[in-house]
Formats: structure tokens, C-alpha cells, sequence
């Protein structure tokens, strides 16, 4: 009698168990609820984003998806988020939370690939946060264990596209980082090879193909192609995109104006302007003013307007820390350009030396 109990136990831990651990892979009403989810928070339509993410939540309580798209939500929710922000620490710890949940996903063939994805990107979005707030040196914990788990998605990529994007990044900028930065090649020799070509194949794979990863891999394209391409015409058509797809977002507003000011497309940023005039939060100022700073001094010659409003973006994104040295380096580069203009080259090259200090961005360097 207490063998058949036993028998009895076993099979309900067994059978909540395999209830615990629900895949999502074979779940398309669960994967519509994930992209729907992903499509209100990257447009700032959080209410919808929370909805969606709660349920979720009910439905698989022990899946790492729930604790991963909380985070996420909170990451926009607050965007710029800084680690002054006690926002930042919630967010930490919910991809802390989808790196933990994962352990288990990764014991279990049927959600291994899933436990491969959760536990390299709750990994990789914190690594991203802290990077780029200028704190580098958290990332160390997490390098070995996102190499490796990078590696695995090589060969699962087939199976879950969503390691399209980790091998198209991984192919890309293990070739061109050392190429743009010759020092770090002795450091990068030992590792696997990439290939720049099937890089972006891959990561254009990856936005055709992927829920999760797909809003990332256009911005990762655009940035590409500004930094390391330097073809702003390719970047913009991604930068477009964003917008298109998510007009809220903050972050993609400020990429596409910052893309159509160099390309001189001011009939389009005056648009794209117009769409923010209810946004009111410091980040969308100093987007404003970019543009403003940067239409005064190039399209009507109104150095003293250009001059104010350079000097504006400098203070203001010094507010946001290294997150907005980019826009820095614009208003001091504007800067420089009026210097120069007036025949005061030392003041000139005392701002260019600054600017060049903040980004490495050649399309903002060379202008």
C-alpha cells in the first residue's frame, strides 16, 4: 500500500512538474500574447504592455517569459533608466529572477532551448543596461557564462530563430569591433571566428523571424551601419522603421532625427518633431533642441539660436550621464563647427577634443 502511495506521489510531482514547465515554443496563442505584449511596451502603450504581461503571468507562473517582459516594461516604463533610479533595481532583479527561473528550462529536453534563451538574454539585457550607463566592470560576471551560451545558440538557431540575432551580432562584431579598434585584437585572436556578411544576414533574418528579439535586431542594423558601415542612407531605412512600428517610443524618435539631421532630410525631422509636441519629459527636450540647434546653424545660418541651443543639449544630457554622451558629442561638435566659423580655432579644437571624447560615431566626428 505505501509503495502504490509512493507511486501515487511520484506521478503528481511528475505531472506538476511538466505543468511547471511550459513551453512556449509550441504555444502560438501564448507566443501572440508575447508579441502583442512586446509591441505595446517598445510603443509605450504600457497599460496594454501589463495586461497582457499578467496574464501571462497566471497562465505560466513558472515560465522565465513573465519575469522577463516585466522587466522590460519597466525598463521603457522609465526610459532613460540610470542606476540612480530605483526603477533600475526592480529591473536588475526581474532579469536576475528569468536567469534563475531558466536553470530549470535548461534540465528539461523539451524546454532546453528555451532555458538556452532566457538564461543568456536576462543575462545580456542587464549587461546592456550597464554598459550603456558606463559601467563596464559590472558586466564581468556575465561574460563567460553569455560567450558560452552564445555558442550554443550557434548550433540552436535552427530550432528557435531567436539565436539568429545573438550569432548574427556575435559574426559581426568579433570581426569589425577589432577592425575599428585594433588594440583588443590580441585579446579577441583565441575566440571563434566571424563573418561580417553573414552577420548581417543573420540579423536581418532575425527581424523577419524572431518575437522577442525582432525590435532589437532593426536598432542593432541601424547601428551598425552608422558606426561601423558609416552608411547613413542603409541606417535610416531601419531608423524609419522603428518609428513606423512604434511612434511612441522615445528612443527610436531621437535615433531617426538624429540619422535624417546628417542626411539633411529637414522636411522629415520637422515631421517627426511635430508628432512630439505633447511629450513633455527632459529626454524629448533634448531631442528638440538637437534638432532645433542643429536646423538653425545648417539650414538658416542662425549661429546665435545654434549656439543656445548646443549649449542646452550639453547640459541637459550631461543630466542623463554616459546613456546620452551621443547627443554631448552633437552639441559640442556644433559647437566647434560656430568656433571655427569665427575664426576662434583654439576654442574649436578645445570642443572637437571633447566631442571626440564622447562618441566615436564618424558620421558626428567628420561632420
Amino acid at each position: 500500500m505505501r509503495s502504490l502511495l509512493t507511486i501515487l506521489v511520484l506521478v503528481i510531482q511528475s505531472l506538476f512538474m511538466l505543468q511547471a514547465q511550459v513551453t512556449y515554443l509550441d504555444k502560438p496563442d501564448l507566443l501572440d500574447k508575447v508579441e502583442h505584449c512586446l509591441h505595446s511596451t517598445y510603443n509605450f502603450s504600457f497599460d496594454e504592455a501589463r495586461k497582457i504581461q499578467r496574464e501571462l503571468l497566471e497562465l505560466t507562473p513558472n515560465h522565465p517569459a513573465p519575469a522577463f517582459l516585466d522587466a522590460l516594461i519597466i525598463y521603457w516604463e522609465n526610459f532613460p533608466l540610470l542606476p540612480s533610479n530605483r526603477a533600475a533595481n526592480h529591473f536588475l532583479e526581474l532579469m536576475e529572477r528569468t536567469v534563475e527561473m531558466a536553470k530549470s528550462y535548461l534540465d528539461n529536453e523539451t524546454t532546453y532551448l528555451e532555458g538556452v534563451f532566457f538564461d543568456l538574454f536576462g543575462r545580456a539585457f542587464a549587461a546592456m543596461f550597464w554598459a550603456d550607463n558606463g559601467r563596464s566592470s559590472k558586466l564581468i560576471p556575465d561574460l563567460a557564462p553569455m560567450y558560452r551560451q552564445t555558442k550554443v545558440g550557434f548550433e540552436l538557431k535552427e530550432q528557435f530563430s531567436e539565436f539568429y540575432f545573438s550569432t548574427g551580432l556575435y559574426n559581426y562584431y568579433i570581426e569589425a569591433y577589432p577592425e575599428a579598434h585594433p588594440v583588443y585584437k590580441p585579446f579577441l585572436a583565441f575566440m571563434q571566428k566571424g563573418d561580417r556578411e553573414l552577420g548581417l544576414q543573420q540579423l536581418n533574418y532575425a527581424i523577419n523571424h524572431t518575437v522577442y528579439l525582432k525590435v532589437e535586431s532593426m536598432l542593432f542594423m541601424s547601428l551598425i551601419q552608422l558606426k561601423y558601415e558609416q552608411d547613413l542612407r542603409t541606417a535610416v531605412l531601419y531608423a524609419e522603421r522603428l518609428n513606423r512600428e512604434y511612434p511612441k517610443n522615445i528612443y527610436y524618435q531621437g535615433h531617426l532625427i538624429t540619422v535624417l539631421l546628417y542626411l539633411q532630410r529637414y522636411d522629415q525631422v520637422r515631421e517627426v518633431i511635430s508628432s512630439m509636441k505633447y511629450q513633455t519629459d527632459d529626454y524629448s527636450e533634448m531631442i528638440r533642441k538637437m534638432a532645433s540647434a542643429f536646423m538653425a546653424e545648417k539650414q538658416d545660418g542662425n549661429k546665435r539660436k545654434a549656439k543656445r541651443d548646443y549649449e542646452y543639449i550639453i547640459e541637459i544630457a550631461d543630466s542623463f550621464g554616459p546613456f546620452a554622451e551621443q547627443f554631448e558629442a552633437i552639441g559640442y561638435k556644433g559647437l566647434s563647427r560656430l568656433e571655427q566659423s569665427n575664426g576662434n580655432e583654439k576654442q574649436a579644437d578645445e570642443y572637437a577634443r571633447k566631442a571626440s571624447k564622447l562618441t566615436t560615431y564618424p558620421f558626428i566626428l567628420e561632420e
